[in-house]
């Protein structure tokens, strides 16, 4: 029998330095090239971030979701099929049903072998999930018949997706930026087919856990029922607005502008006017922050207006795009929070 809170993650290893995430994780490997040779030892050790996201964000679906790591790209996010069919074998010999692979593979090398071990995985009860290249509707693995391939669209909840068991890639779900832990314990903006395929992940665990029969599911059965499922539950896709027509309140510029500035300055040694921030998106070219710093101008807007946001994950695009967005957003948890930095 399965323990069918288990998945493995098939990336750039985990984090093992971050506390809530690894204490998730029963075990692990790392495969990699010596000379011409792949070798397998324990250092499955996230020097990337890309496999630690992708388990932050099945957690965040799937609470009680338990991690087996098999690392099989380096620090720049690359890997290789032949590691991919290592991996693949890998699985194999481990009493776990679900198989996370939120990366593609440029070549398709070894496509007979990896077609035929996927076939066998499949013949144990066992189920794949790849992501589709960014940009892309089919891309390879994602496009075998014998996994369920992922491709992503925004939606207005990271809970709606789409699935067609006739398509060749058969679900979609919500690509759109979430917050989630990388290395180091920190926050970044996740994105894409890799955090679509994650969360298809996650809700394939939910959902299932709740089947009397998951033991039993088959490939053919998880399609049927991931189906319905969508047939019973509406999807919203979100109407995209104006940045202009994001009226200004400016109180709360008064009561947030110069905490804004003076954070904007921390994190990117860039001075900037409140005002020139009106239109367009506030993660921008124009604010100097991104994706990847700001974690960093959130942490010392909290300095600034002396409170403390209890889970970052709370954090939505949708909260901080514009800033319009963000001030309401600031509004709303500094007023509520309960936690707040003593003077």
């Amino acid at each position: 029998m399965f323990n069918n809170k288990q998945v493995v993650i098939i990336d750039t290893g985990m984090d093992m330095t971050n506390c809530s995430l690894s204490k998730h994780v029963i075990d692990g490997v790392r495969f990699q090239f010596s000379g011409n040779e792949i070798i397998e030892d324990n250092d499955f050790q996230d020097d990337h971030g890309h496999g630690t996201s992708v388990a932050d964000t099945i957690m965040q679906v799937f609470s009680e979701a338990q991690f087996y790591i098999i690392k099989i790209a380096n620090e720049e996010g690359k890997t290789s099929t032949r590691l991919l069919q290592m991996a693949l074998k890998k699985c194999l010999n481990l009493n776990i049903k679900y198989i996370c692979i939120s990366i593609s593979v440029t070549s398709e090398g070894y496509q007979q072998q990896i077609s035929e071990i996927t076939h066998q995985l499949v013949n144990q009860n066992k189920l794949i999930f790849v992501s589709v290249k960014n940009g892309s509707h089919s891309s390879y693995p994602a496009n075998l018949p014998t996994v369920i391939g992922v491709d992503g669209q925004t939606f207005c909840s990271n809970d709606s997706f789409l699935f067609s068991k006739n398509r060749e890639v058969q679900a979609i779900f919500d690509d759109s930026p979430i917050f989630v832990y990388t290395l180091a314990e920190r926050f970044t903006f996740f994105k894409g087919t890799s955090k679509a395929n994650a969360l298809c992940v996650g809700w394939s665990m939910r959902i299932l856990s709740f089947n009397s029969h998951k033991d039993k599911i088959t490939f053919a059965d998880y399609n049927h029922v991931l189906e319905q499922y969508t047939l019973l539950h509406k999807v919203e896709i979100p109407i995209v607005k104006d940045m202009s027509e994001n009226k200004i309140d400016c109180n709360l510029v008064k009561k947030f502008g110069k905490s804004i500035e003076k954070a904007i300055y921390e994190a990117t040694n860039h001075k900037i006017d409140i005002s020139s921030l009106y239109e367009g998106p506030f993660i921008s070219r124009l604010s100097g922050i991104t994706f990847y710093n700001f974690v960093d101008f959130w942490s010392n807007l909290e300095k600034e207006l002396k409170y403390n946001l209890i889970d970052y994950h709370s954090i939505n695009i949708l909260n901080v795009c514009s800033l319009s967005t963000l001030l309401n957003y600031l509004e709303e948890v500094v007023v509520y929070s309960s936690t707040k930095i003593e003077d």
